[in-house]
């Protein structure tokens, strides 16, 4: 039987990684799981592009210029045909079986545009991978230092669904696109990913746009995949934090209109203007002074670029 699948892996220099994502996907499409692998190397500089090419006879490498991962992951899956596409960052291990698995749940359940599994990390620990939509006030409490003071604030366990057992298959609003299974038929009525978040939030508006045609998003826990999670942004912490709050506010606007824009605009420069003073206060009084400068300086950047990409 011909796989339904095709793989598509956007990367970005995590050469080690990234052969390590592809080795496992070679013995999924040894299988019969997957058809075509498509890498899109995002210009790396760490020779990603060449290791790709040696790690499977059967691998398409498209060398690109970094648009971001949405850009890449639609020019991936524009070079698939296959029914579903399996949507992948290059920090992720398939372990054998798992596609298998998220193809026959697609194929149960016609309504879902996409279905996503559990991720865990390598040490074994479980990374949250199923949200609520964030409301217009989410970004104030979430991700912010008002929930590095309040971590069980209402707000953002709501928005992280710690109300409900993640050990259960359910609809969610969302799921973390390190690993997405999606519906061809639902791509090509919604569209693919939103090409102007560069990082972060795309996944979030792209299943946003999937309900508003109808379908439904699906989190099977039976299926785990490895992550390595956050291996390509790690590289430039500044410029993740401003593509990060930038996506944000972007996302805000996109769902709740320019208002709700603005006010989260503030509220993220404000947490900058907090950070900033606390860090000062901690090195005035001698408190490990190298690195509070360190961070005085990253936030005082941060604050001069304000809430724009890096």
């Amino acid at each position: 039987m011909t796989p339904k699948v095709d793989a598509v892996v956007v990367s970005y220099n995590v050469r080690d990684l990234l052969v390590e994502c592809l080795a496992s996907l070679v013995v999924a499409q040894a299988a019969g799981e997957i058809a075509r692998i498509v890498v899109i190397d995002n210009g790396s500089s760490d020779g990603s592009a060449d290791a790709a090419r040696r790690a499977g006879p059967n691998i398409q490498v498209v060398e690109a210029e970094n648009h971001g991962y949405g850009a890449g992951a639609n020019a991936g899956i524009a070079r698939s045909d296959a029914e579903y596409v399996l949507v992948l960052n290059p920090d992720t291990v398939i372990p054998a079986g798992s596609i298998a698995t998220l193809t026959a749940w697609l194929d149960a359940h016609p309504s879902h545009a996409v279905v996503g599994p559990r991720l865990r990390r390598p040490d074994g620990s479980i990374q949250s991978s199923r949200r609520r939509f964030p409301r217009p006030w989410t970004p104030i409490f979430e991700s912010s230092i008002i929930e590095e003071w309040w971590p069980r604030n209402p707000v953002a366990t709501s928005y992280h669904l710690s109300d409900r057992s993640d050990d259960v298959v359910q609809d969610v609003d969302w799921i973390v696109g390190a690993a997405m299974l999606v519906r061809r038929a639902a791509f090509e009525q919604a569209g693919g990913f939103d090409e102007s978040f560069r990082m972060y939030a795309e996944e979030v508006e792209w299943c946003w746009r999937f309900q508003r045609h109808g379908w439904r998003v699906g989190f099977v826990p039976t299926t785990e995949i490895v992550h390595h999670e956050g291996a390509s942004a790690a590289q430039d912490l500044p410029r993740r934090l401003a593509e990060f709050n930038a996506s944000r506010v972007q996302l805000t606007g996109r769902l709740y209109g320019r208002r709700w824009e603005s006010v989260v605009r503030v509220a993220i420069l404000l947490d900058y203007v907090i950070r900033l003073s606390r860090e000062s206060a901690k090195w005035l009084l001698g408190n490990r002074r190298q690195l509070r400068m360190e961070r005085m300086r990253f936030y005082a950047a941060a604050l001069r670029r304000g809430v724009r990409r890096g």
